[in-house]
């Protein structure tokens, strides 16, 4: 069966040290003094990015047909993948207390034999040695057409990756494991309006509607 497989990268999604007020998870709103010495401060503390492109993901025509394959990785680089047929909390709150718990466990629920998240991998470099080197969009890219990406994408089974940081480009390293870097528009977009439009464009290629 022919999906869309999408990867989520660099989420800033990381446990706040123990003695940090407001935890559990890094959040600039309220972490923002507490960062000014971590390396890359500017691409920390917004695990909202994630979520708010998850929610858009997971409730895609295209998700609910079993046709979206869906993994993020995280700004300290494990790869985690999602289950098509669950769904995070759409509570903020909430998603970062799972949140919390799939970065201490590995999979949540931790004592189910079904997560609805669990770590796949460790590294992007093994996420690639399984998938091959996925397709970027990168406000730098390739100037293309929505449709164009997709079909790439879904005949050569190739993930695409879409940033999910506040600011800044992509570590060197990630864009090492790019095949192909494309843009689908002349300025840099959300990545939840990335994700929409790929999604948009995928169903229409794989669904047929009545």
């Amino acid at each position: 069966m022919r999906k869309l497989k999408v990867i989520l990268l660099e989420a800033s999604l990381e446990l706040a040290p123990s003695n940090w007020p407001y935890g559990p998870l890094i959040d600039k709103r309220y972490h923002y003094h507490k960062l000014s010495n971590f390396p890359q401060k500017w691409k920390r503390g917004r695990p909202d990015i994630l979520h708010t492109t998850l929610l858009i993901l997971q409730d895609s025509v295209l998700n609910r047909e079993g046709l979206l394959e869906l993994y993020f990785h995280t700004i300290t680089g494990e790869v985690y993948k999602v289950r098509s047929d669950e769904r995070v909390p759409k509570h903020y709150d909430a998603f970062k207390e799972i949140m919390a718990q799939l970065l201490q466990y590995g999979k949540v629920p931790r004592d189910s034999e079904e997560p609805l998240i669990w770590k796949a991998y460790d590294d992007l470099s093994q996420f690639v040695k399984d998938h091959g080197k996925f397709i970027l969009m990168h406000e730098k890219g390739e100037l293309r057409r929505v449709s164009e990406v997709v079909s790439e994408a879904i005949e050569t089974n190739a993930a695409i990756g879409i940033g999910v940081f506040p600011r800044g480009d992509f570590r060197r390293s990630t864009i090492k494991k790019a095949r192909k870097l494309y843009s689908i528009w002349k300025d840099s977009l959300k990545a939840w309006t990335v994700a929409c439009k790929l999604v948009s464009s995928a169903e229409e290629l794989l669904i047929q509607f009545s």
